[in-house]
């Protein structure tokens, strides 16, 4: 809830007129008790208050004197009609506001956001390199897809719970994290089963992609990025040390098969990059000794059913983006396999756009303190709305020009790494309908974005099916989700209550 909202409600719970209506009408008229009508009218006030002398000050702001207590409810005075208020109407706590991340965040800490999410790439050889085959691809793929829906729920959940302290975020935060990784290892265990591979490996790479996700996603919500990074810092190291070294740990005296010393590689980079973040995740989300804060019974007892609820549709939008974008980066059918990038495919493509992930999340600042600003302007009605709908679309056209510059730039530096030209415009059609999305949700449209994504979704697989190729079935695709997109952003900002 926005200030300007939060003021509309505070009005609209205390009254703005400064006498006592003289007639109640409409919904009014379902009781005949004066003091039930009252009641209805002043509800917002009556829900919130702990104390009767807060409805009798409210009574007497209204214009209600003894003698006019006395002519209508026939109670003694202001105070006696404030008390039947009190005991009539139950109390109820305000829903937690919800706290948007910081407007004036520096620059560097958005660029450090991006190359956090992009971390998570870097432990996949380390996975790979373990000797488990199939095992520890399968479960890398399992807590990689599954895990960008998980965390967007748990991060929900925790932004949504700083709203009522540190404390509870971080209680929620250390409970609907261990959730998920609960969940993703049952996941691995289950299709590890239907698929006929050794459960234990697939479940144990599960869990440890999982854990550092989760571990990764309460430093994001709590502002830990330092944290996060130095955590990491031992593993990146041990993994360039081991890529410039790979035989510095060779254990043939022990007359160990010739892998075993990359394996015992492999495993400390993970124990490293799994384990120190989990430390770090685990002091920030624990209480201080010394709080006198405490939390609250529903706190201390977890999220709540409507809350999981509601975050239910936050993992399903993860759940649909991931889909979206594995099935071109892990197609076995793609151009890829001749290129041996076996079987990650082309998901060493997606490393500029996920890079990019901080600038966007910028943009995004940038354009809703844009539309802050338009809806201050004393300009006509559909001047505002096109200059706000104008905005968008520049801040949208700088944040694709610079992800195509970096595409660029990797083409030049790296002449191997340059993209087909299908896959490169679903790229830049993928992060402009992330861009959308991103704004969509921002202005309480998520059901909207659902159904875009889900259509879309549905269209490549379509594709596919009628023997499209899978480039071209993506860049489509995702061409199509960023004009749905794009019509929905246009009748967003036509609303006006979008630009606070």
């Amino acid at each position: 809830m926005s200030a300007s909202n939060a003021g509309s409600a505070a009005r609209k719970a205390y009254g703005s007129e400064t006498a006592a209506p003289l007639y109640y009408g409409g919904a009014q008229l379902r009781s005949a008790d004066p003091l039930a009508q009252l009641s209805r009218r002043l509800n917002s006030a009556c829900v919130r208050a702990v104390h009767p002398y807060e409805l009798a000050a409210i009574l007497e702001s209204e214009g209600f004197t003894d003698a006019l207590i006395q002519e209508r409810f026939g109670d003694a005075n202001v105070f006696a009609c404030a008390e039947r208020l009190f005991q009539l109407v139950p109390y109820r706590p305000a829903q937690p506001i919800w706290l948007l991340p910081q407007a004036n965040r520096p620059l560097w800490r958005d660029l450090m956001r991006g190359l956090i999410y992009l971390l998570p790439a870097a432990w996949s050889p380390a996975a790979l390199q373990l000797g488990w085959g199939e095992g520890a691809s399968l479960g890398l793929l399992l807590a990689s897809l599954f895990g960008w829906g998980w965390m967007q729920s748990v991060a929900y959940l925790g932004y949504f719970s700083l709203a009522a302290g540190q404390n509870e975020a971080r209680a929620m935060l250390r409970r609907a994290g261990s959730a998920a990784v609960i969940l993703s290892g049952l996941l691995g265990a289950a299709v590890a089963l239907a698929t006929g591979h050794n459960v234990l490996t697939v479940t144990l790479v599960t869990l440890a992609i999982a854990i550092y996700l989760a571990a990764a996603t309460a430093l994001l919500v709590l502002e830990r990025e330092t944290w996060l990074l130095l955590s990491l810092l031992p593993a990146l190291l041990l993994s360039f040390f081991s890529a410039l070294n790979p035989d510095w740990l060779s254990v043939s005296w022990l007359g160990a098969a010739p892998g075993f010393g990359v394996a015992i590689q492999a495993a400390s980079v993970l124990l490293l990059a799994v384990g120190l973040p989990l430390l770090a995740a685990w002091h920030a989300t624990c209480p201080p000794l010394f709080s006198n804060s405490g939390l609250t019974p529903r706190a201390a007892g977890g999220p709540s059913l409507r809350q999981i609820v509601a975050s239910l549709p936050y993992g399903v939008y993860g759940w649909l983006c991931a889909a979206f974008l594995s099935l071109v980066l892990l197609s076995a059918g793609s151009a890829s396999q001749a290129s041996g990038a076996g079987l990650l495919g082309w998901s060493w493509s997606v490393v500029p756009l996920v890079l990019s992930m901080g600038v966007l999340e910028r943009t995004l600042r940038r354009i809703q303190q844009m539309l802050r600003s338009q809806a201050t302007r004393s300009s006509s009605l559909p001047s505002i709305i096109w200059n706000g709908f104008s905005g968008v679309l520049g801040w949208g056209a700088g944040y694709l020009c610079l992800l195509l510059l970096g595409y660029l730039l990797l083409g030049v530096l790296l002449p191997g790494a340059a993209l087909p030209s299908e896959l490169l415009a679903g790229h830049l059609a993928l992060a402009a309908a992330l861009l959308l999305s991103g704004l969509l949700i921002n202005f309480g449209l998520l059901p909207r974005v659902l159904l875009v994504w889900g259509a879309s979704l549905l269209t490549q697989l379509g594709l596919r099916a009628l023997g499209e190729g899978v480039s071209g079935s993506y860049a489509l695709s995702a061409g199509l989700c960023t004009a749905l997109l794009l019509l929905g952003t246009w009748a967003a900002v036509r609303d006006l209550r979008h630009f606070q």
